[in-house]
């Protein structure tokens, strides 16, 4: 089961189902899928998962909120708040138990010197919106200046590979 916003890549690797996420997109799965995103930069990965139930989801968010926006946001996951909203909703409609989920939080790194930084607006944005949403951030790989891939695994694990070549598992 999977409930991307957009596009779509599956493929195998090996014996290892995969769903692709981009930019802008999320994805939810039951059935065993690792979750993957890469290119993280400023732009920030939610991953969500309820343990008990095996319901999981990720989110790549570029920006931080979709403002002032009065209809909703075309592309909802393109915004860290209305792309965790999006993907609480989608997560309860697969079976999540909204009271056991817990979320992990990668990216938001200061690719530019610029005054008013993405990357960690973004990280601000997330632990915002999912301490509202009571949703505990039980890990976490954000800031420093270097780009990360994200696998969200079946067990629940979120292994990251940061462009340096560090790799660690939250």
């Amino acid at each position: 089961m999977s409930h991307p916003t957009s596009s779509r890549e599956s493929s195998e690797i090996g014996s290892e189902r995969r769903v692709k996420v981009g930019v802008g997109e999320l994805a939810v799965v039951a059935d065993g899928e690792t979750v993957t995103t890469s290119g993280l930069g400023s732009c920030v990965a939610v991953a969500i998962g309820d343990p008990d139930t095996g319901v999981r989801g990720l989110l790549h968010a570029m920006l931080p909120t979709a403002g002032e926006v009065e209809t909703p946001a075309p592309r909802p996951a393109k915004y860290v708040d209305s792309g965790i909203e999006t993907l609480l909703e989608e997560l309860k409609s697969s079976g999540a138990n909204r009271r056991q989920l817990e979320a992990r939080v990668v990216g938001g790194a200061e690719m530019l010197d610029l005054t008013e930084a993405v990357g960690p607006r973004n990280v601000t944005r997330a632990e915002m919106v999912l301490s509202a949403a009571n949703v505990p951030i039980v890990g976490s790989d954000v800031g420093d200046t270097v780009g990360r891939t994200v696998r969200f695994r079946p067990d629940g694990s979120v292994a990251v590979r940061a462009a340096d070549g560090f790799e660690r598992t939250l």
